[in-house]
């Protein structure tokens, strides 16, 4: 089967949109983004059922017609991650695209303060459920023989490590990992992922532990518009597939250069491996231990 791989083939318009962490400062812009471009948004959070209904109720009374659905899911629990699949398909007789947007960081210290419930609680929701949404839904796509696209909300904290965001940044790492592992997949299932830098929203703002810290540059910060901004391009764009695209200040949609840096280092160290091995072997020269 053939997938279109033009970027004037996909557009958001008449997509349905599976957003996880709806009701946060992003989900909530994005979810209003989305729909004001076309798209009908499955809204996902953790957050009560009245919470999440009053959104979608004001979403869908500002376009006159049902854009979008709520259902409260705990993205702790693997068969809730396969419910909310199911029944955004059921609501709205598909799903196209998939972006992981619920996450949590910690107040927390990895050595200060930091304990292991809350270290399991951050690698669940920021890692584990994104992996398993992203396996269900390629399971779901493959079966449907659609052709779908997922977008990974990152962190710039994934590939800059710092002391007070260890456990949210190895996650996010390893969302980015899983991004770029996952281009294989393309052209059927195109995957991709932002990594902002700090972005304004009370998260961040609320936060004590970044209010005197000198890695935080206010001129740098993000707007919630440019991020969601990046993630419609990431949707958009049919040449995003493995790419993790960084944000900060003015910089919205920037590739990453980390992967294939890392990758031509191992391909130079393999090398020069294969180098020495065959001068020892040449020249009958004993390794020392």
């Amino acid at each position: 089967m053939l997938f279109a791989t033009n970027k004037s083939q996909y557009k958001v318009d008449g997509k349905v949109i599976l957003l996880t962490g709806a009701l946060g400062a992003i989900g909530r812009q994005l979810a209003q983004r989305l729909a004001e471009k076309g798209a009908r948004i499955a809204l996902v959070d953790i957050m009560s059922d009245p919470d999440g209904q009053k959104f979608s109720d004001e979403l869908n009374s500002g376009f006159g017609n049902p854009v979008s659905a709520y259902l409260k899911a705990n993205l702790q629990d693997p068969k809730e991650i396969e419910h909310m699949l199911h029944w955004a398909d059921s609501r709205f007789g598909k799903v196209d695209v998939l972006v992981n947007n619920a996450g949590i960081a910690s107040p927390n210290m990895l050595y200060e303060g930091e304990n292991f419930e809350r270290i399991s609680l951050i690698l669940q929701v920021n890692l584990q459920a994104p992996i398993e949404a992203m396996r269900l839904f390629a399971a779901y796509i493959t079966n449907k023989q659609m052709q779908g696209v997922v977008v990974n909300m990152a962190s710039m904290g994934g590939m800059m490590p710092n002391r007070g965001g260890e456990v949210y940044g190895a996650a996010k790492a390893g969302l980015i990992h899983l991004t770029k592992a996952s281009k294989s997949l393309a052209p059927q299932i195109r995957v991709s992922a932002i990594a902002p830098y700090y972005v304004n929203t009370p998260m961040v703002r609320n936060n004590p532990k970044l209010q005197n810290n000198n890695t935080v540059y206010p001129s740098l910060m993000l707007s919630v518009d440019q991020v969601c901004q990046a993630t419609v391009r990431c949707i958009e764009d049919t040449n995003s597939a493995g790419k993790t695209y960084a944000l900060i200040g003015t910089w919205t949609y920037a590739p990453m250069w980390l992967f294939g840096f890392a990758a031509l280092h191992i391909k130079l160290l393999a090398a020069w491996s294969l180098i020495t091995v065959a001068i020892r072997r040449l020249f009958g020269m004993q390794k020392q231990e």
